[in-house]
C-alpha cells in the first residue's frame, strides 16, 4: 500500500512543486490549502507523514500540529512525523517545531533533494 502524505500550504506554487516530487516517487498526496482544512484532513485520514507550511492566515502551522498532537493524544492514535517548511525564519519557529517533536525544518525556496531526502527518511 503505497504510503499518504498530507501537504498543508497556502502557496500554489508550492503546493504544485511538491505535489509533483511526491507523486513521482510513488506516494499518495493529499492538500489542505489552510490549516482549517489541514485539520479536518488530519483528524479524518490516516497519514504516515504531514508536510506543513508555518505561516498561514488564521492558525499558524505551529497551532495546527499543536492541535493536531493533542487530538492523536486524545484518540490514542500514533503521532505522525512533521516536515516544517517556511519562508519565513524567525528565531521561535525552529524551537517551537522541536518542541512538538518535528523531524525536520527546512526554509523556502528550498532545495528539492533536501526535502525529498526528508520524506524519504521519515517514510522509511
Amino acid at each position: 500500500m503505497k504510503q499518504k502524505i498530507l501537504l498543508i500550504d497556502d502557496d500554489p506554487l508550492v503546493v504544485k512543486t511538491i505535489k509533483k516530487l511526491v507523486e513521482r516517487e510513488d506516494y499518495v498526496i493529499d492538500i489542505a490549502k489552510d490549516a482549517n482544512e489541514g485539520l479536518k484532513k488530519g483528524k479524518e485520514n490516516d497519514f504516515q507523514l504531514i508536510i506543513c507550511d508555518i505561516r498561514m492566515p488564521e492558525i499558524n502551522g505551529i497551532q495546527l500540529i499543536k492541535k493536531l498532537r493533542e487530538f492523536y493524544r486524545n484518540e490514542n492514535k500514533t503521532q505522525i512525523p512533521v516536515i516544517f517548511i517556511t519562508g519565513y525564519a524567525n528565531e521561535d519557529a525552529p524551537e517551537e517545531a522541536l518542541k512538538l517533536g518535528a523531524k525536520d525544518y527546512i526554509l523556502k525556496p528550498f532545495d528539492i533533494d533536501k526535502l525529498l531526502n526528508s520524506i524519504k527518511s521519515n517514510l522509511a
